[in-house]
């Protein structure tokens, strides 16, 4: 079961409200096994309601994320660390507030540990909607990661 939640209200830098919402899962995967799992097209839509995440995955390379063959979200990558940290911007459409997502992975006894961090500016979702949204999406990672 996906773990802890934090949601820590902020300023966003273009002056608007900005809440990041925190969330935690074990896994039972080597950090390698779970990064694999982020930019792969194929796993993203396993685990990111049925989401196909498109990209190159270099800092500043733009991402689709496709259900079948319609772009549903946009976005761009920000940040590239493998197997540690990846950090992308994602809008439903170009006016949309942006969200920003980081997924960090670290090692834990027997496997690693994913937290995600989302940054929602201007329209931010209350914890009860963001619980709503992204522990669903934890869980299925993990449920990928620890097949059985």
């Amino acid at each position: 079961m996906p773990g802890g939640h934090d949601a820590e209200p902020r300023r966003s830098p273009r002056g608007g409200a900005c809440v990041a919402h925190t969330f935690a899962a074990h896994v039972r995967a080597r950090p390698e096994l779970a990064w694999s799992a982020l930019p792969d097209a194929d796993q993203t839509a396993a685990y990111l309601y049925g989401l196909a995440a498109h990209s190159t995955w270099t800092p500043a390379a733009p991402i689709g994320f496709c259900l079948g063959d319609r772009t549903e979200l946009t976005g761009r990558v920000l940040h590239v660390q493998r197997p540690e940290r990846l950090s992308y911007v994602l809008q439903s459409a170009p006016h949309d507030p942006p969200t920003h997502l980081t997924w960090l992975i670290r090692p834990a006894p027997a496997g690693c540990t994913i937290r995600l961090e989302i940054d929602e500016v201007d329209n931010a979702d209350s914890r009860e909607d963001a619980e709503d949204v992204w522990l669903p999406v934890l869980a299925a990672l993990q449920h990928l990661l620890n097949p059985g």
